[in-house]
C-alpha cells in the first residue's frame, strides 16, 4: 500500500505488463550468442558478409534489431528500479510508454529471425534497415531512464564492435561492395564518437544542464548502432537505394465515391473485418456507427484515407498488429478500426509511420455535443490487449 501510495503521488503508473516482457528476454539474448556463434562458423568457412546465404542475413539482422530494443528495454526499466527502490514495480509515464514501445517490436524481430533460421528460402516481409522506434516527446527524460540508455549504449556498442570484426579489409569484386563497406565504417566511428561523447558528459553526477546536452548523443549513437548492426548484417543495403519512405499514389482508375445516404454505402467499411459480424448483432454498435457518419463533416475525406490504408495493406506495405502470435485485433472504440503495423515506411493521411510502428485509423464523434470537434487520423500508440468497450457516445466527453 505503502509503494503505491508513493506512486500515486508521483504518477508514476504500474509496470505489470512491461516486467512480463522483461520476463520473456532470455530466448533473445540466446538467439544472439546463436547468431555471434553461426558468424564466427560462416568466417571459418569462408564466407564474407556479401556471401551468408540470404536467409543467414536476414536471421543476422532480425536478430540485431531484437537484441537491441530488448537491451535497452530491460536495462531503462533495471535503472528505474535500481535508483528508486520505494516504487520499485511502477515508473514515469515517460519510462512506460518509451520501454513498451521498444519491447512491442522484439517479438517481431525475434519471430522472424525464427522463421529465417528455419527456412532457407526465406525473404523478409518488412523494409530494412528498419527505422529505430521514434523516442518518447517528454525531454529531458527521468535521470534513471537516461542511465539505462548508458548501459544498454555501452552493452550494444560492445556487440557492435565484435561484429564488425566479421567486415574483411577489403571488399571483394569492386568499388561498389568498397563503398558499402566504407559506408558501414563510417557509421560505426560515428556511433562510437557519439557514445564516447555522451559517457564523457555524463561523468559521476551530472547537472540537469549536463544531462539534457548529453542525451542527445546518446539517443543518437543506440540509433546509430542499431542501423550499423542492420548493414553488417546485410552491406548490401548501406548503398542507400532503399527507399525510406512510401506516399500512397492515388488511384489510377477514377471510380466514383460512395458517400453515406447514397445507394451501397457499407456503414461498416472501417470496422475491423474479424469484429464486424458480431458488431453488426450489438443494438447499440448499429447505432453508434449510424451516428458517427451523420456526425461526419466530411465523409469522403474520412474513405479517402481509409482507402489509402487499404491500398497499403493490399501492396504489403501494412498487415495486422500480432501479439505474441495472434491479431491484436481492433481499437476498443467506435468504429473499431483494426490495428495494423507498417512493414515499410509509409504516409498515410498525412502521417509518416516508421517501420514496425502499430497504429489504428482512429475516427470518433466522441463529445461532439458537447462541443468536441470530429476526430479522424491516424493514432500510432503501443496497443496492448484490453477488456475496455467504448460506443463513442457524442454527449459524452472522451476519456482516453
Amino acid at each position: 500500500m505503502w509503494v503505491r501510495m508513493i506512486s500515486r503521488l508521483q504518477g508514476e503508473v504500474p509496470a505489470t505488463t512491461l516486467e512480463a516482457y522483461q520476463r520473456a528476454s532470455m530466448p533473445v539474448f540466446d538467439l544472439l550468442d546463436q547468431v555471434e556463434a553461426r558468424r564466427l562458423a560462416c568466417a571459418a568457412e569462408g564466407l564474407n558478409p556479401w556471401t551468408v546465404p540470404p536467409a543467414t542475413r536476414a536471421e543476422f539482422l532480425c536478430a540485431w534489431n531484437a537484441f537491441v530494443l530488448q537491451s535497452l528495454s530491460n536495462d531503462i526499466l533495471a535503472a528505474d528500479y535500481r535508483e528508486n527502490p520505494s516504487t520499485a514495480g511502477y515508473v514515469p509515464p515517460v519510462t512506460a510508454d518509451q520501454v513498451l514501445t521498444f519491447y512491442s517490436q522484439v517479438e517481431g524481430w525475434f519471430n522472424r529471425a525464427q522463421q529465417a533460421h528455419a527456412n532457407p528460402d526465406y525473404r523478409l516481409d518488412v523494409q530494412v534497415p528498419a527505422d529505430f522506434p521514434a523516442w518518447s516527446e517528454v525531454e529531458p527524460c527521468p535521470n534513471s531512464h537516461l542511465h539505462g540508455m548508458l548501459q544498454a549504449m555501452q552493452s550494444v556498442g560492445e556487440h557492435a564492435g565484435a561484429a564488425m570484426s566479421f567486415l574483411p579489409e577489403t571488399a571483394p569484386d569492386g568499388r561498389e561492395k568498397q563503398a558499402q563497406l566504407n559506408r558501414i565504417r563510417q557509421i560505426y566511428a560515428s556511433a562510437q564518437a557519439k557514445a564516447r561523447y555522451a559517457l564523457e558528459l555524463h561523468g559521476t553526477n551530472p547537472t540537469r544542464d549536463v544531462h539534457e546536452r548529453l542525451e542527445p548523443y546518446a539517443k543518437e549513437a543506440i540509433e546509430l548502432y542499431y542501423e550499423l548492426g542492420q548493414l553488417i548484417a546485410d552491406p548490401a543495403l548501406a548503398d542507400g537505394t532503399q527507399p525510406r519512405d512510401v506516399v500512397q499514389p492515388p488511384s489510377g482508375s477514377k471510380s466514383r465515391v460512395v458517400l453515406p445516404g447514397q445507394e451501397g454505402f457499407d456503414p461498416w467499411c472501417l470496422t475491423d473485418p474479424d469484429a464486424r459480424a458480431r458488431l453488426k448483432g450489438d443494438r447499440e454498435a448499429r447505432k453508434a456507427v449510424q451516428t458517427m457518419w451523420e456526425l461526419d463533416p466530411d465523409p469522403a475525406r474520412t474513405l479517402a484515407i481509409h482507402a489509402e490504408i487499404q491500398a497499403a495493406f493490399q501492396k504489403g506495405d501494412l498487415g495486422y498488429a500480432m501479439n505474441n502470435g495472434t491479431r491484436l485485433g481492433h481499437f476498443f472504440c467506435c468504429p473499431w478500426s483494426s490495428v495494423y503495423v507498417a512493414k515499410r515506411a509509409v504516409t498515410l493521411g498525412g502521417t509518416r509511420l516508421r517501420t514496425m510502428q502499430q497504429f489504428v485509423f482512429d475516427v470518433s464523434a466522441e463529445g461532439v455535443n458537447l462541443g468536441e470537434k470530429f476526430k479522424r487520423g491516424i493514432m500510432v500508440a503501443n496497443f496492448q490487449p484490453t477488456d475496455q468497450f467504448e460506443y463513442g457516445d457524442p454527449d459524452e466527453a472522451p476519456d482516453h
